[in-house]
């Protein structure tokens, strides 16, 4: 079964299931929330709270301080019982936007960015940037990754979505990249989550889809977004996340238009029942 369990947001990303409910980070109305079946969506970092005009990828540390990426500002920030301090500083490191986030067990965190102007300029590759969490220094991986995105631990390294590259791809633990999956041009995968089963759920931002990459590389479709009665009317795929135990998987979604999307409220999240056995969405 599939439903929706949001609208009314800008543009939903980064999200995580911490603690049983689902964070995220609603880019262009510069917040950070959770939403949960008892409460709905609340907001818990808003501008007042010195949230980043577009914040992007979560984590969480050892100790449970929350990691919020600063997309413009390029930094990565830690949340402090007096509000919200600098963790890392890669404005240094690139003149372009970082995106999203994931956080190891031992608090080291990676990084990702545009690494070019998607508007302005052919595509190239850019590093993964390494956090360490004691003295918040950060160190490139040695490969290039065209448009690092949604990463996550797997069992055979970091996985990464190449939005730019229709790849996902995988780096082991001396950071040499294989691929996993290769996509159709102009998929766009986004944000990624990692099953318990060992699939990777790939959302597409340009295809407007949800696919399941098995761990031999095998892609299977299970989610159109199809059309919106609201914004361009086209609908974007741009985040998901699987929650612990595999049951559900949260898919987050706004208008393909980015311009329309700033604009408007399209952003919308989806919650998909998954079958025990399959693993894949039931009913």
């Amino acid at each position: 079964m599939t439903r929706v369990i949001a609208t009314g947001l800008g543009f939903p990303e980064a999200l995580r299931w911490h603690d049983g409910r689902l964070w995220f980070s609603d880019m262009f109305r510069s917040r950070v929330a959770r939403w949960s079946e008892a409460d709905g969506v609340e907001t818990v970092l808003g501008a007042e709270d010195g949230c980043p005009e577009m914040p992007g990828g979560l984590g969480w540390l050892p100790d449970g301080r929350l990691l919020v990426v600063d997309c413009l500002g390029r930094r990565v920030l830690v949340r402090e019982d007096d509000g919200l301090r600098v963790h890392a500083d890669l404005a240094g490191l690139t003149p372009h936007p970082l995106n999203d986030l994931h956080v190891d067990p031992d608090g080291v965190a990676w990084v990702g960015g545009y690494g070019f102007d998607p508007e302005l300029d052919a595509p190239v590759p850019s590093p993964l940037w390494r956090i360490d969490p004691g003295t918040g220094d950060v160190e490139p991986t040695a490969a290039g990754l065209v448009f690092p995105n949604g990463c996550e631990r797997t069992e055979r390294g970091l996985v990464v979505a190449e939005t730019f590259a229709d790849r996902v791809t995988v780096l082991d633990d001396r950071g040499d990249p294989s691929p996993l999956a290769l996509l159709p041009p102009g998929s766009g995968p986004d944000g990624l989550s990692v099953a318990p089963d060992g699939r990777v759920w790939v959302a597409l931002a340009f295809a407007g889809a949800l696919v399941s990459v098995e761990p031999d590389g095998g892609v299977t479709r299970v989610l159109e977004a199809g059309t919106s009665a609201v914004g361009s009317g086209r609908a974007g795929v741009y985040d998901c996340a699987v929650e612990p135990g595999g049951r559900r998987v949260a898919v987050a979604g706004a208008d393909v238009d980015e311009e329309v999307a700033a604009r408007e409220d399209t952003g919308h999240l989806l919650l998909l029942d998954l079958a025990p056995r399959s693993g894949l969405p039931s009913g």
